[in-house]
């Protein structure tokens, strides 16, 4: 296997589970808070210093509010770690080695990329629950991706190289 080949398949992967990761944590910190007393505001810093954005966020926003945040993690293109960001560099990843994927792979991760994209516009004016069900549609479709990967190729060295890429970020982000 030429390093080009694992080199875009471990950082494809790694970066469907770094999307994966920023879904979560938004849906946790939206459910937490629910949680929180009427007197308390939304805790929504922790959540950019918790992923290790905060100075790219800061170096893009002024204020740290519920719209900033949730904009700056999931479609900010400035932000190369957010959602749109992270499935963009997926796919061009997969573009580049499309000869060693599975047609399969390659045409879900377009598509939920398309999907992201074509959702920029309107989503400042998106309701919690409609951003929830974005972000969950988020983390079925990645969970879909890793299903197709396993359905569709050998379990070579091609498929080691992206179950690397998928659990070093699950460490990293852990």
């Amino acid at each position: 296997m030429l390093s080009r080949v694992a080199n875009s398949i471990y950082w494809m992967n790694r970066y469907i589970e770094r999307a994966d990761n920023y879904a979560r944590f938004i849906s946790v910190n939206f459910n937490l808070a629910l949680d929180l007393p009427s007197n308390i505001p939304e805790q929504w810093e922790p959540l950019i210093i918790a992923t290790a954005d905060h100075h790219q966020f800061f170096a893009c926003y002024a204020e740290v509010n519920r719209e900033n945040v949730l904009h700056f993690m999931t479609f900010d293109e400035r932000n190369p770690n957010s959602i749109l960001s992270c499935l963009y560099i997926a796919r061009e990843n997969a573009r580049t080695i499309r000869e060693c994927i599975s047609k399969e792979m390659w045409e879900y991760l377009n598509r939920i990329y398309w999907k992201v994209k074509n959702s920029v516009f309107g989503s400042k004016l998106w309701e919690i629950s409609k951003y929830q069900g974005f972000l969950e549609e988020i983390k079925t479709g990645s969970q879909l991706f890793y299903g197709i990967v396993d359905s569709t190729i050998t379990r070579g060295e091609s498929w080691h190289f992206g179950q690397l890429g998928k659990q070093i970020e699950r460490a990293d982000k852990t």
